[in-house]
């Protein structure tokens, strides 16, 4: 996708202006009839889907009155680079003695081509001083031209283990030549793969180690037992109080082909100017990407439609821009945004992020929806989030003035990192996801355990009692966050 495409798109964009309406279900379904019909193929990051989408959703944007909301335009451009893992052969060498391999290795390179040889090795453990907020003992350690050696799965001691996408994001800033990850015992190799080969897509612009891996348990066996290192050893060697990284007596050689695809993605965002001048700015955001085609050619059905994750929450922030935007102009500015590659690791979101128009600090509140249309009318309000951020307080009086109940429960936490909202709260923006779709796990766990992001994802039997309630009280909340005074500015 180009720029000149997408200067294209926008001068097809009609500019017109639409009558006041309360939203209504039939709303939500007509956005959502389109979103996710075969003919956007899946909205999958930069394939003719998505660009049918942005298109569609820009286009809601302009004939709702809205202004192009980054740097003068509807659509940011975030750069995408997938990654898939060709052929990886490690040497490890002791005491002269050399073990090789390229069984049970799971490689991806920085580029298509990568050979590293005679490479030190530093083991981490568990590398549980990732999630200390200065690093741990960490903090100020260096790993230029080495190899990184952690091990997967929970250590001895109960502590919380980093995902491996946090690790890898780590050891990359502080100069690891090489990461490689050791697999847990007793889990198949083809499970343990997911964790790697799930995040295959990167924003164009983030570091990456020269070569990034996870090897099984038999396989790191292999290449490091001659050494003393056995998986069990290592494991060992992490469970020792006041564990410190340490420098085997090993050396590697490793090589790596990987198959890389360069290609855009696109964020849509509007705005809808405040009339103060305030300089603040309130945020709805929801993604509008999904799977793509996703099944192979044999398959019955082999789009990934998305209608509820998450053609159903961009459906939403499309009427809420709509009523907001034919309502009281607000005093503070709110933002609209819809996002691409969230699937692939809320990655659009962190475009933004990375390149916001203005300064972060001015968002003082942002409200993400995502996969909504999962519970009937009459759910209580959940926030995942809560405790997290100040906007509690007045996200349960808004949802009482819209005769809602309120869920005070925290369990939804869980989730607080797999929505676009965190890529905003890491850096500091009080972001969290409210309404009724996650409150009841029976429900929650019948959607994860079926249709979810898979080709049953559809239309038929789709549930907008509770998304058209989530929808009203997101309306609501835009205009009570708008409004200084009933939000004054927040402590940072």
């Amino acid at each position: 996708m180009t720029l000149r495409l997408l200067a294209l798109f926008a001068a097809l964009i009609p500019f017109s202006f639409v009558e006041a309406q309360t939203p209504t279900e039939a709303d939500l379904m007509r956005h959502i009839e389109v979103l996710a019909s075969d003919a956007f193929e899946g909205r999958e990051p930069g394939t003719a889907g998505e660009a049918l989408t942005v298109s569609y959703i820009a286009g809601q944007f302009s004939e709702a009155g809205l202004m192009p909301g980054y740097n003068g335009r509807f659509y940011q451009p975030v750069r995408l680079i997938t990654r898939t893992d060709d052929r990886a052969e490690i040497v490890a060498t002791h005491s002269g003695d050399e073990q090789r391999t390229h069984i049970g290795i799971v490689a991806l390179g920085k580029r298509e081509s990568v050979a590293l040889e005679d490479v030190p090795v530093t083991f981490v453990g568990h590398a549980t001083d990732v999630l200390a907020p200065d690093g741990g003992a960490l903090a100020d350690r260096r790993f230029d031209g080495q190899a990184v050696l952690l091990l997967r799965g929970s250590p001895a001691s109960g502590e919380s283990a980093p995902s491996l996408r946090r690790s890898l994001a780590f050891f990359r800033a502080r100069g690891a030549a090489a990461i490689i990850a050791i697999a847990e015992s007793g889990i198949p190799w083809e499970a343990s793969l997911n964790s790697m080969r799930f995040r295959q897509t990167y924003l164009a612009e983030t570091p990456r180690a020269d070569i990034e891996a996870l090897v099984s348990a038999e396989t790191a066996d292999l290449l490091f037992g001659d050494a003393g290192y056995l998986r069990d050893n290592l494991v060992e060697m992490a469970a020792v109080e006041n564990f410190r990284p340490m420098v085997l007596d090993l050396r590697l050689d490793l090589r790596a082909e990987t198959v890389m695809d360069r290609y855009d993605g696109i964020n849509v965002v509007a705005l809808l100017p405040g009339t103060a001048r305030t300089g603040e700015t309130v945020m709805f955001t929801a993604h509008h990407d999904h799977f793509g085609i996703c099944a192979p050619d044999s398959a019955e059905d082999r789009i990934c439609n998305g209608a509820v994750d998450n053609a159903s929450g961009t459906a939403a922030l499309i009427e809420a821009a709509r009523a907001l935007a034919d309502g009281p102009r607000p005093e503070r500015d709110i933002m609209f945004m819809t996002t691409t590659a969230e699937e692939s690791g809320l990655l659009g979101a962190y475009a933004f992020v990375d390149a916001p128009p203005f300064p972060l600090d001015n968002i003082v509140a942002l409200f993400n929806l995502d996969t909504i249309a999962i519970a009937p009318r009459g759910m209580p309000v959940g926030i995942i989030g809560r405790g997290l951020t100040p906007l509690d307080a007045l996200i349960d009086t808004v949802a009482r003035e819209q005769e809602r109940e309120n869920y005070a429960g925290t369990e939804m936490n869980v989730f607080v990192q797999r929505h676009d909202g965190w890529a905003f709260l890491e850096n500091g923006v009080h972001a969290v996801s409210v309404g009724g779709s996650f409150v009841d796990r029976e429900l929650l766990n019948g959607f994860l355990r079926g249709a979810y992001h898979g080709p049953d994802d559809e239309i038929e039997g789709i549930e907008l009692g509770g998304a058209l309630e989530d929808l009203l009280l997101h309306i609501a909340l835009g205009r009570a966050f708008a409004d200084p005074a009933r939000y004054p500015t927040p402590q940072r």
